[in-house]
């Protein structure tokens, strides 16, 4: 379940530059056990030109960005352990990149898979 979220606390970290908006979506997904990504009818939305799977840490963001090429995708959640255990995996084998949280003008930070599990299990390390 997502934590409730004001348009103060949206517009602070939206306005964030993309490390700091990563560094919040570390600590929001390892204390809330999901993440969020944007689906279509042809499942997980892709960014076309940076080969990034988008994640954000609440479905505001994510329907936030559902415009453009992504118009009618859907937020989605992604419990933790589906992250680690399937989706971080399968990124790598298609060799995607996760791009965390982007906004409407900024695509976030890209990192590989591999990167992104390492940063995800020290915040969980952090958390614990």
């Amino acid at each position: 379940m997502t934590w409730p979220l004001d348009e103060d606390e949206a517009g602070e970290l939206l306005a964030l530059p993309a490390a700091d908006r990563a560094v919040n979506f570390f600590q929001l997904v390892a204390d809330w056990e999901e993440a969020w990504g944007l689906q279509d009818d042809h499942g997980w939305v892709v960014g076309r030109e940076n080969d990034a799977l988008p994640l954000w840490p609440h479905s505001a963001f994510a329907e936030a960005c559902a415009r453009g090429p992504w118009q009618g995708a859907v937020p989605s959640a992604i419990p933790l352990d589906d992250l680690l255990v399937d989706l971080l995996p399968q990124l790598a084998a298609d060799n995607l990149r996760a791009a965390v949280f982007p906004t409407p003008d900024d695509p976030g930070l890209l990192l590989t898979p591999e990167e992104f599990g390492e940063r995800l299990e020290q915040e969980l390390k952090i958390g614990g």
